[in-house]
């Protein structure tokens, strides 16, 4: 057991409501009980220590979930804490981006990026969306910490800044359509480039994987929202599966034109910044080394 389990009766604090991810799971035997549980638990503030027991076998926890969780805790020393409901809420839908751990994204920022951006969506279904799809550590962590290889750009979450700059672009460029029509070209910007997380690799012949691997990340969401937004949903599915649909004859949405136009210019952008930079490189190094 790699933690205490500290017992007070007068907590210096009152219990704080705890939004986060949970890192590592153990169980304690407990003699005929339930186990006890040891969490690790972060989010993009704080990290816990967590002992809790588990009188319910309704509730018992086995596994690491892949989703947000909440618990209420009384903290004790640093960094450990005791579960005061010993009960373990899973949130699909959280109420922002910041439950995903700081200490496994390679930019700690980025995840409040996202979470700056898609607050301005007055559509909330919308919002919600991205943070169900993106709130999933299984699924946010990888994509937030991708880099873009086909641009030469190995930074840490080149991805997602790409991403972010796509959805900007996208949202800019739809100026006279609606508030939702505008955030549904963002989104499906946003997103578009899920796939790569499981298929890292794809290079420009790639694409029909990479939108089939992206719609696949998707569904169970889509399913989501297409219950109280049917047409919102059909339209992001539509714009991913159809924005690299070039030299088609196929009409086409124009939403998905402008998406498509977004990540052409932002990933050409990208590449003639890295190519100056290689060649700035190059002549500092041989300014350098010159009599």
């Amino acid at each position: 057991m790699s933690g205490t389990l500290f017992v007070n009766t007068k907590w210096d604090s009152d219990p704080e409501v705890f939004i986060g991810t949970i890192l590592r799971l153990e169980e304690i035997p407990n003699g005929d009980d339930l186990p006890v549980i040891e969490l690790q638990v972060e989010n993009s503030f704080e990290r816990y220590e967590v002992m809790m027991s588990q009188p319910h076998p309704e509730l018992q926890l086995k596994d690491i979930p892949d989703s947000a969780v909440q618990l209420v805790l009384w903290t004790a020393r640093e960094q450990h804490a005791v579960s005061r409901s010993d009960t373990v809420i899973l949130l699909d839908t959280p109420d922002t981006l910041l439950h995903l751990p700081e200490s496994k994204l390679r930019c700690p920022d980025i995840a409040a990026d996202f979470e700056l951006f898609i607050s301005q969506c007055p559509v909330k279904p919308l919002a919600d969306f991205v943070r169900r799809v993106l709130g999933r550590p299984s699924v946010g962590i990888p994509f937030m910490n991708a880099t873009m290889p086909e641009t030469g750009y190995q930074a840490p979450s080149s991805l997602a800044r790409h991403s972010l700059e796509v959805a900007t672009r996208s949202f800019d460029a739809c100026r006279g359509y609606t508030d939702e029509e505008r955030w549904l070209a963002a989104i499906a910007g946003l997103l578009q480039g899920l796939g790569r997380i499981e298929v890292p690799d794809s290079g420009p012949t790639d694409y029909l994987k990479l939108v089939l691997k992206t719609l696949g990340l998707l569904s169970g969401d889509l399913n989501w929202l297409g219950q109280s937004h049917p047409d919102a949903a059909r339209m992001i599915q539509f714009v991913i599966a159809s924005m690299y649909r070039i030299g088609s004859d196929t009409p086409r949405h124009p939403a998905a034109m402008v998406v498509q136009t977004s990540h052409l210019v932002a990933a050409h952008l990208q590449s003639e910044l890295m190519e100056g930079a290689k060649t700035y490189l190059v002549e500092s190094e041989t300014n350098l080394t010159t009599p």
